[in-house]
């Protein structure tokens, strides 16, 4: 891993060592699952529950899915993100924070595009 790559991951709140040791310290593995993150279709369920606005089971599924999958790869910021919002679905309610959902928004495109310099 480049040092620019390393700085690109801890701006997205990777830990490094620790992220690694989730994949056996296979660096072509771990790049390998971050290049599929665009292509989990987790994110635009969770976008067409909130839109539609009326099924919160649909709308935990989806964020719950992308929350393991952004803890995985130690995507910290969009984690800490989806972990406000699933427990707010968890509870079978709509009523979510909109500036929690803009900042998880926020956290997943920079995950995307930051990942896709990589």
């Amino acid at each position: 891993m480049t040092d620019l790559q390393r700085e690109r991951l801890q701006g997205l709140g990777v830990d490094i060592e620790e992220t690694l040791e989730r994949f056996v310290e296979n660096e072509e593995l771990f790049f390998r699952c971050l290049n599929k993150l665009a292509d989990d279709k987790n994110y635009s369920l969770l976008c067409e529950a909130i839109e539609e606005g009326t099924d919160a089971q649909k709308a935990f599924d989806a964020a719950h899915a992308l929350k393991g999958v952004s803890a995985n790869l130690g995507l910290n910021k969009l984690f800490i993100e989806l972990r406000e919002i699933t427990e707010v679905f968890r509870a079978g309610s709509m009523d979510y924070d909109t500036d929690n959902l803009e900042r998880l928004k926020a956290a997943y495109t920079e995950a995307i595009s930051t990942i896709k310099t990589l």
